[in-house]
């Protein structure tokens, strides 16, 4: 697909097919009119668990923080 000055430009009845598209919301649910504050938690108290990609990352940085300090220290 070309982007840019090399994109042909959008043509009527793709322009209708999209305004279409945008007026039915397909695919959309509508908005929820609850407040935030009145929606129930389904996790009822649990705390979500961390990825593991995520933690490794996390040690990961962690890691290389405590070695910079010893390093900095040891100057």
């Amino acid at each position: 697909m070309a982007f840019g000055p090399a994109r042909p430009p959008i043509t009527e009845d793709v322009a209708e097919v999209i305004a279409k598209e945008v007026k039915e919301g397909e695919g959309h649910t509508p908005t929820s009119e609850v407040p935030l504050a009145f929606l129930r938690r389904s996790t009822a108290g649990i705390t979500p668990e961390m990825n593991s990609r995520v933690r490794t990352l996390f040690l990961s940085i962690l890691a290389a923080v405590i070695l910079l300090v010893v390093v900095l220290m040891a100057l």
